[in-house]
């Protein structure tokens, strides 16, 4: 949205980041940047770097990383539209207000989805229902359930709401957006995208409708559920099913419960379980976490006990743990989910059954571990406790480090002492076995990029603050990365610059790209050296050698790893490895003699 876009890029213009962000941290010069004590965690030597030039912040501790809008929302604890009056209000700059024409458009997506609503109420009610209620009375869900969700019936056909429900040339762009209907491929009128399903209507905070699931009617080789895509008032990864009739409740109690499907939010309601939500469509995210923050203290995770259940648990576990939500995981019976509890028992005991809660700490430890205990193998116990290690990444608190060690340490039998210095040494698979000499190594060596990672995110980085480089694009597309997270990053950046959009250190960080890759990309955004052109084309072109050079080695050493040594094929393979990298070598040195 234009008026958006250009508050934001005005505030950015015209708000200073170090001058905002000193009015609540200390900050002192260093260099072309500013240091202090980081807002986001404990610290007694500063590691908050505060970028002037590229207006940008990134701590070394924690790996908080973004802009100044960023800044505002995590210090502030606020979300983006009030970070934007916040920052309104402190900089004088006003927020435009929406045009005339945007406030139309967005009343004509509210308006669509709620004729839809009614038109699929209606249909459940005709004779065109039948087979649908029948089905939601085989599974106990009467009459008073039925206006009480505001359930509703999509006839079969392709063509019932163009042609009966929407009308006007404006409705049809509505219907289009929001997904209620599609645009045919064979030229012809667009056609309804939810057929013959039972239609459960998700509402906004305010009561509004802003998408629809359609279940099919008992078993069938389609899709169980679909949903609405995304649009412009439906994010689904921020979304949860039954938010609006519960919100009451679970600010009442403190207390959220989470299942996986809409009956099961059905079931557990008409058991007296009104702070029940489902998420709609998708895994649990951070956003989902931060949204359910406003509401609720304690999340109850309500999940099947089988094998994706218990991956869904420790998913959305992790992300409370997190977020420092208070959390735990109730696992069901194998082969039962909510639903079916919610028909089998009466209240009493479904209620008596959900205070079997485990708490997250202790599931995803457990998890982690891979039922590893005391009584394992040396090598068991060792991955155990890489995922633990790996897993620790997300925390920036040493006393939540320390706690979940511990947990592991008691559960496999090993000296919270000798679990702690390995950790710190950067974990068994940092560590080469049958060497004294490794011990100090290990011991200094912290969990950041190898010399491959840090070869590739420098390409990354230089690419996102010089981007003339650009210019190699072709090159780049053809690299082999080694780096799974600088290969994202790649695809990122080139789809920003090839649409046209803005590819630079504070674009980036403050884009909607997962935590990970911001904080694996930071600290290579944040230095301070600047190139020239020439320079900078120098620097990129080794970088590149460079990379290649540790894609041959990798190759050579997988190559070492793997195949039986007297295999022809090996030597064969081996040979050209080596010819290749000395070619390389070779071009390498007759570009840094300046010889062509």
């Amino acid at each position: 949205m234009q008026f958006q876009r250009e508050f934001i890029d005005r505030i950015r213009r015209e708000v200073p980041i170090e001058s905002y962000i000193s009015r609540f941290v200390p900050l002192q010069k260093r260099g072309r940047n500013m240091v202090g004590l980081c807002p986001f965690h404990q610290e007694k030597s500063p590691s908050f770097n505060v970028s002037v030039d590229k207006q940008f912040y990134h701590c070394f501790g924690c790996k908080a990383s973004g802009d100044l809008f960023q800044f505002v929302m995590s210090y502030e604890r606020v979300d983006f539209q009030r970070a934007k009056e916040i920052l309104s209000e402190y900089s004088g700059i006003p927020i435009q207000e929406k045009a005339k024409e945007e406030v139309e458009r967005t009343e004509n997506l509210y308006k669509v989805n709620k004729k839809a609503l009614l038109f699929f109420q209606e249909n459940l009610r005709g004779p065109q229902g039948l087979a649908a209620r029948e089905y939601l009375n085989s599974r106990d869900l009467g009459e008073e359930i039925q206006k009480s969700f505001q359930l509703g019936y999509a006839p079969g056909g392709y063509n019932h709401l163009t042609g009966k429900v929407f009308n006007t040339k404006e409705e049809i762009r509505a219907a289009l957006e929001v997904g209620l209907i599609r645009e045919s491929e064979k030229g012809k009128e667009p056609y309804d995208f939810f057929r013959d399903r039972i239609m459960f209507p998700v509402f906004d905070l305010s009561g509004r409708v802003i998408a629809f699931s359609g279940r099919i009617l008992g078993p069938g080789k389609e899709s169980k559920y679909v949903n609405s895509p995304a649009s412009s008032i439906f994010d689904k990864g921020r979304t949860f099913y039954h938010l609006h009739q519960a919100k009451e409740s679970i600010q009442k109690s403190r207390t959220s419960i989470l299942v996986e499907g809409y009956l099961d939010v059905i079931g557990l309601v008409d058991k007296g379980l009104e702070n029940t939500v489902a998420c709609m469509g998708t895994a649990v995210t951070e956003n989902h976490i931060r949204t359910m923050k406003k509401f609720s203290d304690k999340f109850l995770l309500v999940l099947d006990g089988d094998s994706a259940g218990r991956k869904g648990a420790l998913h959305a576990a992790e992300l409370c743990l997190k977020e420092a939500l208070d959390c735990f995981v109730i696992l069901l019976p194998e082969g039962k989910d909510p639903f079916d509890l919610s028909k089998e028992l009466n209240r009493q005991e479904l209620h008596k059954l959900l205070e079997n809660q485990i708490p997250a700490s202790s599931f995803v430890v457990e998890e982690l571990l891979d039922k590893a205990d005391s009584r394992a193998l040396p090598e068991k116990k060792r991955r155990a406790l890489d995922n633990l290690y790996q897993f620790l990444k997300g925390f920036n608190r040493d006393s939540d480090k320390e706690f979940f060690l511990s947990l592991g340490a008691r559960r496999l039998g090993i000296s919270m002492d000798a679990v702690l210095r390995d950790y710190k040494g950067g974990g068994a698979k940092f560590a080469s076995p049958g060497s004294d000499n490794n011990k100090d190594k290990s011991a200094k060596r912290v969990s950041g990029p190898n010399p491959a990672e840090k070869c590739e995110r420098e390409i990354i980085a230089l690419l996102v603050k010089a981007n003339h480089l650009f210019r190699f694009s072709e090159e780049l597309s053809g690299l082999e990365f080694l780096d799974s997270k600088s290969a994202f990053l790649w695809d990122f950046i080139y789809t920003r610059y090839a649409s046209e959009e803005e590819v630079s250190p504070a674009s980036v960080i403050s884009s909607e790209i997962p935590n990970e890759f911001k904080e694996s990309i930071a600290p290579f955004l944040i230095s301070e050296a600047d190139m020239s052109p020439e320079d900078s084309v120098k620097v990129f072109r080794g970088l590149l050698n460079q990379q290649k050079l540790f894609v041959i080695d990798k190759r050579m050493e997988e190559l070492d790893s793997g195949s039986p040594i007297d295999d022809p094929e090996h030597f064969t393979k081996l040979a050209y490895y080596k010819t290749e990298k000395a070619k390389l070598l070779e071009f390498i040195r007759s570009e840094n003699s300046g010889v062509r």
